[in-house]
């Protein structure tokens, strides 16, 4: 955000460096903060670039105290929801990259939004500075981001990786490119495209199905169009390259994806590959008419049993709807 300001005032590198400092490693809460530069070009700063492009607008917490859902407004007028999980060894962020999501994923309300708006860089970023600056307070750190909240980061191709750039540059926020993931349903050529960029973050895939016909009728708009076939044509070059494990997220719906015919056929798909996969529990909410499953445990034990590693990921948040698949502003209306 301040290379187009320095460049205009031709301001010399320690100016970049003493602003870089005061805003994304101490956190300041106002322009007026940074002291270290002179108060006429403090004064400019201020009438030139917006301190935040997000505009606060309320807060919920979980009835356990670890769950903190924010919801801003951009200066379009639309909502974003971002999400902030506190456990005993990780304090995660979880962003947002657009306000609703285009994916339109049947089981998931922030699909029943639709698109409204990308958000930019600083709108990414903004998210967790905010929490950064509410830590900074409690002398406590932000130690995870995961690209998970609204919207379908593979769709948003020219802020998400800059967001990770500033998020990840040792002169930023400083996070380590371990400790960010990056959360896709799946559309191929923009995950090549992405991969290319060889940002070294982790890589999480929304599979949800073990077959290309459940996965159409579950995920339609990216299925069709982007088989799963082709989708492991990409991952397994990955693996082949890096040889990092890929996580594989999967939502169990009740009567649908969680039969042991499911579990034995994603055993199959995933046999011989590096993978992690995460069970979800189902969030359910009054909007659509989806259920828990009834069968975690034993799915779960199928996949270990056929020596897939599997873990049931701890559902957050779930009252105040800032879980998995929950985030929607639009929910009250359905």
């Amino acid at each position: 955000m301040i290379e187009q300001f320095a460049k205009k005032y031709g301001l010399p590198k320690y100016r970049i460096n003493q602003f870089n400092q005061k805003y994304y490693k101490e956190y300041i809460s106002s322009f007026d903060e940074l002291t270290t530069w002179p108060k006429d070009l403090r004064e400019n700063l201020k009438l030139e670039i917006p301190f935040s492009k997000l505009i606060y607008q309320s807060s919920d917490v979980s009835k356990d105290g670890g769950t903190n859902k924010v919801l801003f407004k951009t200066k379009r007028g639309n909502y974003v929801e971002s999400v902030l999980i506190r456990e005993k060894e990780r304090n995660t962020v979880c962003v947002s990259c657009m306000s609703g999501c285009p994916v339109g994923c049947i089981f998931c309300a922030t699909g029943q939004m639709g698109l409204n708006e990308l958000l930019d860089e600083q709108q990414i970023v903004d998210q967790i500075l905010f929490f950064a600056r509410i830590f900074k307070k409690k002398n406590e750190k932000i130690s995870n981001i995961v690209y998970m909240g609204m919207g379908e980061p593979l769709l948003n191709l020219k802020s998400v990786p800059r967001s990770i750039m500033t998020i990840t540059d040792t002169e930023k926020l400083a996070l380590s490119k371990r400790r960010v993931t990056l959360s896709t349903s799946g559309y191929v050529q923009n995950l090549r495209t992405f991969l290319g960029k060889k940002l070294g973050v982790k890589l999480a895939i929304s599979l949800h199905a073990p077959n290309q016909k459940l996965r159409e009728m579950l995920m339609p708009k990216v299925s069709k169009k982007n088989s799963i076939k082709e989708l492991f044509e990409v991952l397994d070059k990955y693996t082949e390259d890096t040889n990092k494990r890929v996580t594989y997220e999967y939502v169990l719906l009740r009567d649908i994806n969680d039969s042991v015919i499911h579990a034995k056929e994603l055993s199959k798909l995933l046999r011989n590959r590096l993978a992690l996969v995460n069970l979800i529990n189902y969030n359910e909410n009054e909007c659509l008419p989806f259920k828990k499953s009834k069968k975690t445990k034993l799915f779960q034990k199928i996949l270990q049993e056929n020596g897939i590693t599997c873990t049931v990921r701890k559902s957050y948040g779930e009252d105040i709807k800032g879980a998995c698949g929950q985030l929607s502003v639009s929910r009250d209306e359905c």
